[in-house]
């Protein structure tokens, strides 16, 4: 994420005087920059809705998701910024897909399994981004335990769970369960001039392995005192010239792959075809001037793969918004 490189460029720089670029027989043009601080009190506890719509769609097979929930956080200061509590309130979800459809079941079993994990407990930075979780050995031996309760897994399966999860740290485990928390932490703290976009480059994971370059920016484009709002626009992902260098890199192991498979199996190479790829992931954001949380954000991402006649398609859409209770 953009969070902590545009914290340390945009406000330790001090962005809190005007900055002035002279030119040779110019008037000095003056930048103003806006402090989008985080203003919070001692103990608070922050109220978090969320909506989220996820359409994956598998070579013409479609599976939509809704989840509904409300969270309260505890927070209380830490030498690394702040200790959350996050307590689940209330949750609603739904799957649809076709009803005997294998992996709608499966999808169904895993979301009561997390509905069922009530509270999660991190550490997170001075803007709240998490950071890593708290005690994550027993919150992923709770998981496992509430993953074969609903089914999701049964005993077999859980090597394969503790082979995914085992290895995991906490501060990959705090970028896997706490998304939306990511998501609503990163206009927290900015210093931005009005609609002049902070930009950075990035790397990304790619769908076939490796990294893939990619650009983020963030964009102050409304400041209202009078009511006491302002308005950020953020912006991730590849530009179309990086996706297409990194399916021709990626290419050669996908053919290598795909000639091991058909020396197994003794049949001809499947041909890989054209590779296609979109990805990228865009916030609105309405903030509050007064204590810095977000009033309301919208935000998609978009995941997009084809290779031949393979085709994955995912758009995941949230609605977000955070206050003091």
């Amino acid at each position: 994420m953009i969070r902590a490189v545009v914290i340390a460029a945009c406000i330790a720089a001090g962005l809190s005087a005007p900055v002035w670029a002279d030119a040779p027989g110019a008037t000095p043009l003056q930048v103003e920059y806006y402090q989008l601080r985080l203003t919070l009190p001692p103990g608070a506890a922050v109220r978090q809705t969320l909506t989220r719509t996820t359409e994956s769609e598998t070579n013409g097979k479609v599976i939509r998701t809704r989840l509904e929930a409300e969270y309260l956080s505890q927070l209380s200061r830490h030498p690394d910024g702040y200790r959350v509590v996050k307590t689940l309130v209330n949750n609603a979800f739904k799957v649809e897909g076709a009803e005997a459809d294998a992996e709608r079941l499966e999808l169904e079993k895993v979301m009561q399994a997390a509905a069922a994990i009530r509270d999660i407990t991190y550490i997170a930075d001075e803007s709240l981004t998490p950071l890593r979780l708290e005690n994550w050995p027993q919150l992923r031996n709770r998981l496992k335990a509430a993953m074969r309760r609903s089914g999701a897994i049964d005993a077999r399966e859980g090597d394969a769970f503790d082979g995914l999860y085992g290895p995991m740290t906490a501060e990959t485990a705090a970028e896997q369960f706490l998304p939306e928390d990511a998501l609503l932490a990163i206009p927290h703290n900015l210093g931005l001039s009005l609609n002049n976009p902070y930009r950075l480059d990035s790397l990304i994971n790619g769908p076939f392995g490796g990294t893939i370059s990619a650009r983020e920016s963030l964009t102050l484009t409304a400041w209202d005192e009078a009511a006491g709002e302002a308005e950020v626009l953020y912006e991730s992902g590849p530009t179309r010239e990086a996706l297409e260098a990194y399916a021709l890199r990626v290419r050669p192991a996908l053919e290598q792959a795909a000639a091991r498979t058909a020396r197994i199996r003794k049949t001809a190479p499947v041909p890989i075809g054209d590779i296609q790829i979109d990805i990228g992931t865009t916030c609105r954001y309405n903030i509050s001037l007064k204590t810095g949380l977000v009033s309301r954000a919208e935000c998609q991402s978009v995941r997009d793969i084809r290779q031949g006649d393979d085709r994955r398609r995912h758009r995941e859409n949230w609605v977000l918004g955070e206050t003091v209770k």
